[in-house]
């Protein structure tokens, strides 16, 4: 009789740690899927995106102003100086979880 509780025991215990194990792995997987962009990266995209909207090139290190929590992105400002026009400019960008920047509007273009 003991020898059948010890071997229920057993099977009890392995179950729990294979239950365990298996709510790790699907919230290691759920985060995953839900991963944000790092900041540089976010800094790097938007700086990329900025120079190709307005032809010019960055002068000023990218900020990130906000992040839109449910969706995950993050709002970029992207400071650009334009040599042809001697202008410069205030890109927003969008970035998304994927790093993919969207310019969503600039500023005039100041001396």
């Amino acid at each position: 009789m003991k020898n059948v509780h010890l071997i229920r025991e057993q099977e009890i215990t392995i179950f729990i740690s294979k239950f365990f194990l298996s709510v790790i792995v699907c919230f290691c997987v759920a985060g995953s899927a839900f991963a944000e962009c790092g900041d540089y990266d976010a800094k790097m995209a938007s700086n990329k995106s900025a120079e190709e909207y307005v032809k010019g090139k960055t002068f000023k290190r990218a900020l990130i102003l906000k992040r839109h929590l449910p969706s995950k992105r993050k709002e970029v400002a992207s400071y650009v100086f334009v040599k042809k026009t001697g202008l410069y400019y205030t890109v927003y960008s969008l970035v998304n979880s994927d790093c993919d920047a969207e310019v969503i509007k600039r500023t005039n273009g100041k001396f």
